[in-house]
């Protein structure tokens, strides 16, 4: 969700780096949970663990979730785009493309959001740091693809997954700027909702998709847990806690570290590899990110 930026009070270093470590390991724990269950499972599980755990914490926090016909609509709706969708996404992506591949693409997030921005809300200025940041994020997807090299193992189908996911999530992020800065609700509550709403459309139409794996090895459901509980639900609660903390700024900045712990985690745990053209697509992405974020700073939670 996209938040205006506060006073930052202080550098919380371990908070960030738990944060990003713990969304940029989300990839690698998503690859071992599909080693088991298919990639509408792995969305509707991580949903599932994730809607529980935030329902803990609103219980503990003696918090509420919200009221009222209108905001339940709305958070159906920010469900649809931010969670179901994307994590759909995700999961098909990382299921046919590697989570180096994956994470790589998934960087363009806040860029897509910003273009998102420029479209839809009238009052952000089309300026020319926005400009040159979305060129650089463009020719860095570019690069990633790079289409004169021809289509050798490129696989479209979970390219094109883990592009609607981040589109999607990036709509998400932009209908929630628009239907939940002002409201009464904490975060908290807000995410909980909407996390809920995610887990009734993942209930609702996985039976008609898939059958229920019921001989699940051992790490795949220990990484499923992992995905929910902890990457998803307490993660969210943490990065808010980093923002109230230290500012939106701080907290946008992890973007640019869950990028390289993913490619890293990618390659030593998984064997995977990184090839030139997906180096120098990253690193424009992140030049892209850098541009726009010198002076404007939102913070992006990502899948």
């Amino acid at each position: 969700m996209t938040i205006a930026e506060p006073k930052v009070v202080k550098s919380h270093t371990a908070l960030f780096l738990t944060v990003s470590v713990l969304f940029g390991g989300n990839y690698m724990w998503a690859h071992f949970a599909l080693q088991s269950f298919s990639a509408l499972e792995v969305a509707w599980g991580r949903t599932v663990l994730a809607a529980a755990t935030l329902a803990v914490v609103v219980l503990v926090t003696r918090d509420h979730y919200p009221r009222g016909k209108e905001i339940w609509i709305k958070l159906n709706v920010a469900a649809l785009l931010f969670n179901t969708v994307s994590f759909v996404g995700m999961a098909t992506a990382v299921s046919r493309i590697t989570t180096v591949q994956v994470s790589i693409w998934n960087a363009l997030v806040p860029l897509v959001t910003l273009g998102f921005v420029l479209v839809f809300i009238p009052e952000e200025n089309p300026t020319w740091r926005r400009i040159t940041g979305l060129s650089m994020g463009f020719l860095g997807a570019l690069f990633i693809a790079h289409p004169w090299s021809g289509l050798g193992d490129f696989d479209a189908f979970g390219t094109g997954a883990i592009m609607v996911g981040t589109t999607s999530y990036a709509a998400g992020l932009v209908y929630a700027r628009r239907n939940f800065a002002n409201v009464s609700d904490t975060p908290t509550s807000i995410a909980a909702g909407q996390m809920l709403c995610a887990a009734i459309h993942f209930t609702l139409i996985l039976p008609w998709f898939v059958t229920i794996t019921s001989d699940a090895s051992t790490i795949s459901i220990f990484s499923m847990l992992i995905l929910g509980i902890v990457g998803t639900g307490i993660t969210y609660i943490m990065i808010q806690t980093l923002i109230k903390q230290s500012g939106a700024g701080v907290a946008s900045d992890t973007t640019y570290v869950i990028l390289f712990i993913a490619i890293a985690l990618g390659i030593v745990v998984l064997g995977e590899e990184l090839n030139i053209w997906q180096v120098i697509g990253s690193g424009l992405i992140l030049i892209g990110l850098v541009i726009i974020n010198r002076k404007e700073k939102t913070s992006v939670i990502t899948p």
